[in-house]
């Protein structure tokens, strides 16, 4: 009798044993199950593709977007056009004239005559104005009190200038005159005649370069920024896409108030990409270059 309660005791004990093993397996975790548990996965909201941004905007804000880049690109067109004309205006006597396409200018010469040792200004020396070729005295004055002589409406070619005075050496200088940054003129004591070269308008940077180039760049100025305006026409017709990103491209040449013009205009670019869709080029097929 004890040996079959025991028995029923010991089925009894197995039957819970296997009871519990199958619960464990049921309970079994995969390590793909608890990655996915762990880190969280990407939501179609979150990580839309940015390929299809411009679908996400309805055709309200798209159009808003084109009208802000056509002002942007004008308004920064038009800041360029500006500084060409500042850029002009730096010499408007120059620019009013057609000096700048003649062979022949004439300018004031002023220069001032020192003694070499001392650095005092030399008073009342002869001044002439001669021509290379046939030696003829073209003009004369003398210093004044200071050392300055002025020689007014010669031409800019190459002339021979003599200084002479009692007790000095006379000084021969062969240069070309200019209106501003003429050296001064040294003399030494004694007599004799000292032959000078000084080219001074060939071979260096002069105020008058400087004059045609800021002409040039003010001119160019002036021609990329109507190019942005017709680029900001461009965008409100919405006609070409790549046609008007090219013209805006080439307006950031304009340098409207150095940084404010090209960063509107660029801005302008960002915000016409942003509506390419609404370009007529754009709905009616591939995005092709087109130059028309």
């Amino acid at each position: 009798m004890a040996d079959l309660h025991r028995e029923a005791k010991l089925a009894a004990l197995r039957e819970r044993v296997r009871d519990q093993l199958d619960s464990e397996d049921e309970m079994v975790i995969s390590a793909s199950d608890v990655e996915a548990a762990v880190v969280p996965q990407p939501s179609n909201k979150r990580f839309m593709d940015l390929a299809q941004w411009d679908g996400a905007l309805d055709d309200g804000t798209v159009a808003g977007l084109r009208r802000f880049a056509s002002v942007a690109i004008f308004l920064g067109s038009a800041l360029g056009i500006l500084s060409g004309l500042l850029l002009l205006q730096g010499n408007p006597v120059d620019l009013l004239s057609t000096d700048l396409l003649s062979s022949e200018r004439t300018v004031d010469l002023r220069m001032q005559v020192l003694e070499a040792e001392s650095g005092e200004a030399l008073e009342d020396l002869t001044i002439e104005w001669v021509d290379l070729e046939s030696g003829t005295v073209l003009r004369s004055t003398t210093t004044d009190a200071y050392g300055w002589f002025n020689l007014e409406a010669v031409l800019t070619e190459a002339r021979l200038l003599r200084v002479s005075g009692d007790g000095y050496t006379t000084a021969e200088l062969e240069l070309v005159p200019q209106s501003a940054g003429m050296p001064p003129i040294t003399l030494t004591p004694g007599d004799g005649v000292e032959r000078i070269a000084l080219h001074g308008g060939e071979d260096r940077w002069t105020l008058d370069d400087a004059v045609r180039l800021s002409t040039t760049i003010g001119v160019l100025t002036i021609l990329s920024g109507a190019v942005g305006l017709m680029a900001g026409v461009e965008v409100r017709r919405a006609g070409r896409y790549r046609r008007t990103q090219y013209l805006a491209g080439l307006a950031l040449f304009s340098r409207g108030l150095i940084v404010f013009g090209p960063a509107l205009i660029l801005t302008g670019m960002i915000a016409t990409s942003f509506a390419k869709n609404q370009f007529a080029d754009v709905q009616e097929g591939p995005d092709v270059p087109d130059f028309r």
